[in-house]
């Protein structure tokens, strides 16, 4: 069945009206009509079951038949602090990173980060387009909400603001804690959790000193060294695979 999202303000009682893309995607590339069901989501974790009542050039209106809350979405809140890489590889981590079930992600800048950030009007297109790639992913893998793409702010700022419950810093040079140990000592699982992945050419050591004294705990991703394209992929797999949300 088809999977659309739409803003809760859009449902009136058991009654939505979608316009838009998704109005001409409906009728045009899909060719649904009337009394064909679709599955609508409200982007808070919520999924209707509707069936099309009015087919018109820009306006579908369809009745919700049933609600239940979304099975895709992780019980845990897993935010990602990715410093800015090279050429399109934003778009494959953020792509990856909501299949996997990401739940919001915030690019950063470092002092090595070869990608910078030309104004504001540079950020807003950038984040435009990524928050397009996070919708088109989230829709593919069936999720209940649209993660949100932060408009890039400094590493300081960055691991200053960040409350998470559990805050996971992928360093290089840490010998001594593994992800696997770190998440095995944990009794219950964190509500959030926040990772921060550095550049291409790893953090400055006075930024993870800084991360450190914000709480971040440092932990090790093993032996092999990963680009900073897999590391934040990976890390999110093992985490929602230790927290069983692939069951």
């Amino acid at each position: 069945m088809h999977r659309f999202f739409v803003e809760p303000g859009q449902i009136q009682g058991n009654i939505c009206k979608i316009t838009g893309d998704d109005a001409w995607h409906i009728q045009k590339v899909l060719r649904l009509g009337i009394d064909e069901e679709i599955i609508l989501c409200d982007s808070q974790g919520k999924d209707y079951i509707a069936v099309i009542q009015f087919v018109d050039k820009s306006l579908i209106q369809v009745k919700i038949v049933s609600q239940a809350p979304s099975k895709a979405e992780p019980k845990i809140e897993v935010s990602l602090l990715q410093a800015l890489p090279k050429s399109s590889k934003m778009e494959t981590i953020i792509q990856k990173c909501v299949e996997l079930g990401i739940y919001e992600i915030l690019p950063i800048t470092t002092m090595r980060s070869v990608v910078r950030i030309s104004d504001d009007r540079d950020a807003r297109k950038k984040v435009q387009r990524w928050q397009k790639v996070a919708e088109e992913a989230a829709k593919q893998s069936k999720r209940g909400i649209i993660p949100h793409i932060y408009e890039p702010i400094g590493i300081q700022q960055a691991v200053n603001e960040c409350n998470a419950d559990l805050k996971l810093l992928f360093w290089e040079e840490e010998k001594e804690q593994s992800l696997h140990s770190l998440l095995h000592s944990q009794v219950f699982a964190p509500k959030s959790t926040a990772m921060l992945v550095g550049p291409e050419g790893g953090l400055d050591n006075s930024e993870s000193e800084l991360a450190k004294q914000h709480g971040w705990v440092s932990v090790s991703l093993g032996s092999r060294i990963l680009r900073t394209e897999t590391a934040g992929m990976a890390a999110l797999a093992a985490i929602m695979y230790h927290w069983r949300e692939w069951e």
